[in-house]
C-alpha cells in the first residue's frame, strides 16, 4: 500500500508533468482549448512565486501561459519584473494577453481592455447572463452596447 505523503509526492508529479506539457502546446492551442485546459494551467500567484516573470518565455503566440486569481487564461506577452510589480494580471494588461473561449462553460466576468479584446464568438458573463461578441476587437460590455453581443442560451 502507498502511504499517503508518496501519493501526494506522486500526484504532485503528475500535475507538474502536465503543466509543462501544456506549456510546450500552447502555442498550437486557440483560446477554447487553453480555457478548457484550465484544470493544469498553474495559478498566476503560485508560478510568480516559483519564477519571476523576467525568467518566462513572452511572446503573442508562444508566452507563458496561466491563470490569474479571477480564473481568466492569461498569456504573458511581455518579460517584467513581477518582484517590483506584484499585481494581478487584470492589472498589468500591457503585460498580459487575456485569452477568451467561445464555450460557454468557460465564460468569464467581462472585463474592458482595449490591449485584449473579444473576437467573434468570445464568451463572457456580464449581469448574470453569458454573452457572445458578434464582432471583431469588441471591448464593450454587453449591458452597455447590446448590438454588439448575443445572448446565450445554456
Amino acid at each position: 500500500m502507498i502511504d499517503h505523503e508518496t501519493r501526494k509526492a506522486t500526484m504532485f508529479e503528475a500535475g507538474k508533468m502536465a503543466a509543462l506539457a501544456l506549456q510546450e502546446t500552447a502555442t498550437t492551442m486557440d483560446g477554447t482549448q487553453l480555457n478548457a485546459a484550465a484544470d493544469v494551467i498553474p495559478d498566476f500567484l503560485a508560478a510568480k512565486a516559483q519564477k519571476n516573470m523576467l525568467e518566462r518565455k513572452a511572446g503573442l503566440k508562444d508566452g507563458f501561459v496561466c491563470k490569474s486569481s479571477a480564473g481568466r487564461v492569461v498569456r504573458l506577452l511581455q518579460p517584467y519584473d513581477s518582484e517590483t510589480y506584484q499585481d494581478e494580471p487584470e492589472m498589468l494588461p500591457a503585460q498580459w494577453g487575456f485569452v477568451w473561449s467561445n464555450d460557454p462553460a468557460h465564460a468569464r466576468p467581462f472585463i474592458a481592455l482595449a490591449t485584449s479584446p473579444y473576437m467573434t464568438g468570445n464568451v463572457c458573463e456580464d449581469a448574470g447572463k453569458i454573452y457572445r461578441s458578434t464582432h471583431d476587437n469588441n471591448t464593450f460590455a454587453p449591458t452597455a452596447y447590446p448590438d454588439w453581443w448575443e445572448e446565450v442560451t445554456v
